[in-house]
């Protein structure tokens, strides 16, 4: 992995050393986000006793996972999709346009471009391979797990400085959007699409809880103390302090 992991970081250097004074700490915050997400799906693979192959193509595409992101802030100075496009698919195209995995064999290449290009949607395709389902599976509880990490102290000091990293979400103290708090109350995974403030980028992730593939993931958001630290940053209301006893049921499962 030592030749993947300098191959990520010589494409990530020269967007971190381009990047103007008030962009540095976000493109820096991405790299880092990269390799912690690498190192969370390390954790799940072992977990999984996986075949060596696909253990090393799940591996490949967490450490890649997020490649757009670094030529999509470069452009658009933000991290929304629906602001800007698609990093899933901008980072697959980016690995091809620099040949960033020309070493691998076709086939574990065309899987990790796969992982990469679904990691982001908000349910995969039902025809997949097993192979790649599974790849992108591990991504995908990979990077929530370190999302949650990223986002919650910059949730709980909310700055100008963070706009980016909180999706240029505005800080509206108690309010939620409706259809933010019936998805989660129906356990579903919210919608980026429904989030109109910062309240409802909170229920998105503990609403996650109920996206996690696999119990090491769902072990590390208790162990973690994501569902407390994100209660407390919550309104206080009844439907609110509800939520919680589902969450903690689903985690523990």
């Amino acid at each position: 992995m030592e030749h993947n992991i300098k191959i990520f970081t010589d494409f990530a250097t020269p967007y971190l050393q381009k990047a103007g004074e008030n962009e540095k700490a976000d493109m820096q915050l991405k790299f880092d986000h990269s390799l912690d997400v690498f190192e969370n799906s390390c954790n799940i693979c072992r977990s999984l006793s996986l075949p060596a192959e696909l253990d090393e193509t799940a591996r490949i595409a967490a450490l890649f996972h997020d490649t757009g992101r670094f030529p999509q802030y470069l452009k658009y100075k933000t991290f929304r999709d629906v602001d800007s496009c698609n990093h899933g698919t901008l980072g697959a195209r980016t690995i091809l346009k620099h040949k960033l995995l020309s070493h691998l064999p076709r086939k574990q290449r065309n899987t990790v471009l796969g992982a990469i290009a679904l990691h982001n949607r908000n349910t995969l395709p039902e025809f997949i391979s097993d192979d790649l389902r599974i790849c992108t599976e591990i991504v995908r509880d990979s990077d929530k797990i370190d999302i949650i990490k990223v986002l919650i102290p910059h949730m709980q000091n909310v700055r100008p400085e963070n706009k980016a990293t909180l999706m240029g979400l505005p800080e509206r103290t108690g309010q939620v959007t409706e259809s933010v708090l019936q998805e989660i109350q129906q356990k579903k995974q919210v919608s980026y699409l429904n989030m109109s403030c910062l309240n409802d980028f909170r229920l998105l992730l503990l609403s996650w809880a109920y996206a996690l593939n696999y119990k090491w993931s769902r072990r590390e958001m208790l162990k973690r103390g994501y569902v407390e630290k994100l209660m407390a940053q919550l309104p206080h209301t009844s439907q609110i302090q509800s939520l919680h006893a589902a969450i903690m049921e689903q985690l523990n499962s």
